[in-house]
This record gives C-alpha cells, sequence and structure tokens, in this order.
C-alpha cells in the first residue's frame, strides 16, 4: 500500500512537470519580426500616422505577421517622451506601448 501511494506522487509529480513545460513553450513562427521603413508601408498605415504629425516618427519600422494581417510597430517621439504605436493593415491604431511593463 506505501508503495502504491508512492508511485501515484511519482506520477503525480512527472505529469504535472510535463504539463507545465509544454505550457510554456512558444511558437517561433508567431514571433518574427520584420524590419522596413516608413516609405515602404502601405498607404493606410501612413495616413493613420497624420494624427501624431506634430511627433516626430521613426524612419525604422518593424513588422509582425498575424493570422489577421500584418501588425505594424511605430516609435514616436515628442520632447522627452517616447513610446510604439501599433497600426493593423487598416490603418487602425491597435495600441500604444510605453515601455512601462
Amino acid at each position: 500500500m506505501k508503495r502504491l501511494h508512492i508511485l501515484l506522487v511519482v506520477l503525480g509529480i512527472a505529469f504535472f512537470g510535463i504539463q507545465n513545460s509544454n505550457a510554456q513553450s512558444v511558437n517561433e513562427k508567431d514571433n518574427t519580426v520584420y524590419k522596413t521603413t516608413m516609405t515602404k508601408t502601405p498607404q493606410k498605415i501612413k495616413a493613420s500616422l497624420k494624427e501624431y504629425s506634430d511627433y516626430k516618427i521613426s524612419n525604422e519600422v518593424t513588422f509582425i505577421k498575424k493570422s489577421k494581417g500584418n501588425v505594424y510597430k511605430f516609435k514616436v517621439q515628442k520632447g522627452n517622451w517616447s513610446h510604439f504605436l501599433l497600426i493593423d493593415e487598416s490603418g487602425k491604431i491597435i495600441g500604444i506601448e510605453t515601455g512601462e511593463h
């Protein structure tokens, strides 16, 4: 009976250990970041940046391919403050990253 309890405990620890290691695996295909420039971005995205005309917009742009389309990331700066804009292919601003995580 004591051996059965030890066996169940060992199997339980092994099961939960394997489950946690699989939950933390990352799909490499989803995290590929591509670089481009401001001039090579689609016109819809450039039009959405007109709201930030008083900001300094970096010429270096990155994007990630997602199932719904590409998501572009622009660095904008005004004075000492800077943040990143996330814009989808349709030109909609879907988020702002300030770096304060």
